[in-house]
């Protein structure tokens, strides 16, 4: 009889992460009720993508997908599993599973984490600031969570490992299919050294799309989120509202009035969707527990 683990593994290749109708109906009624009312092939015929879901399912191949994921050194979780991130159950539309590589143990520490985000193009003050950020949050033991992508995200996981920190990069693709490519040595060194974390199949991979969708991963699993420099529509800042979607508390860094790298925090600041932030000990005030200071 089909367990709602291996359910969820089904649906999770067979479902892109865009399409947050299917995860929808795993939380709503469960993984293995929502794959016999696939298999059933009558309950769904309004969804548009229905017959490619469907043609999926009933080829899948248990033990395939098992072993493409053990292929890659990765592992799969869902929510049954006892280290399960109990704050993606947060987001409207919780992943159906995750892939990941690296120390799990990681996922057991992450009510002490942030995340920082930021322009792929900063400035040498924003390079600054988050290596300045992710360093002092190492000091204290504070998971560093990030995107893997060029400028802001890489310096905060590179800072994280120099001080001997644990990061966590969020895949856009798959743990065999790493984005931006020039990065793979730093991925390399975040799965051996920290965690890397994928809504998709090993080979899948990257795509536009699916950049805004893990962004809202990056805001659940971290207890709050840092902007440093981010141009006035860009991922950092539907990052950030994510973040404040699900009641975390997100900071942006202020900056040079005339950069157009500082437009994005001085909007989050001005629509009053972020506090300002000019250093870690200013974050903690606000996240950590009275009783824990």
């Amino acid at each position: 009889m089909l367990d709602e683990k291996t359910a969820k593994l089904i649906l999770f290749a067979a479902v892109d992460p865009v399409d947050t109708f299917w995860q929808g109906e795993v939380l709503r009624i469960g993984a293995v009720n929502t794959y016999q009312k696939i298999i059933k092939g009558s309950a769904y015929l309004n969804i548009s993508d229905f017959p490619q879901i469907r043609n999926k399912v009933l080829r899948a191949n248990v033990e395939y997908l098992k072993s493409e994921i053990i292929a890659a050194n990765a592992q799969f979780i869902s929510s049954e599993d006892f280290d399960w991130p109990l704050s993606c159950q947060d987001l409207s539309a919780p992943p159906i599973g995750l892939v990941i590589k690296g120390d799990r143990k990681l996922l057991t520490q992450l009510n002490n984490s942030i995340s920082i985000v930021g322009s792929r193009r900063p400035t040498n003050y924003g390079l600054s600031v988050a290596t300045q950020l992710a360093t002092d949050a190492c000091k204290q033991e504070i998971v560093v969570i990030s995107g893997g992508a060029y400028g802001i995200d890489t310096a905060a996981h590179k800072a994280t490992l120099m001080a001997g920190g644990k990061t966590l990069a969020v895949l856009a693709g798959g743990v065999n299919n790493l984005y931006p490519f020039e990065n793979r040595q730093l991925f390399a060194k975040i799965a051996e050294n920290g965690l890397l974390i994928s809504e998709v199949m090993p080979s899948v991979k990257t795509m536009p799309a699916r950049f805004l969708n893990r962004n809202r991963l990056i805001a659940a699993l971290s207890m709050a989120t840092v902007v440093v420099e981010a141009e006035f529509v860009s991922g950092s800042i539907r990052t950030a509202r994510d973040a404040a979607e699900i009641f975390r508390p997100v900071f942006a860094i202020p900056g040079q009035i005339s950069s157009k790298l500082s437009d994005g925090c001085h909007r989050l600041i001005a629509e009053r969707i972020a506090d300002i932030a000019t250093s870690l000990d200013e974050i903690l005030e606000v996240i950590t527990p009275l009783q824990l200071r």
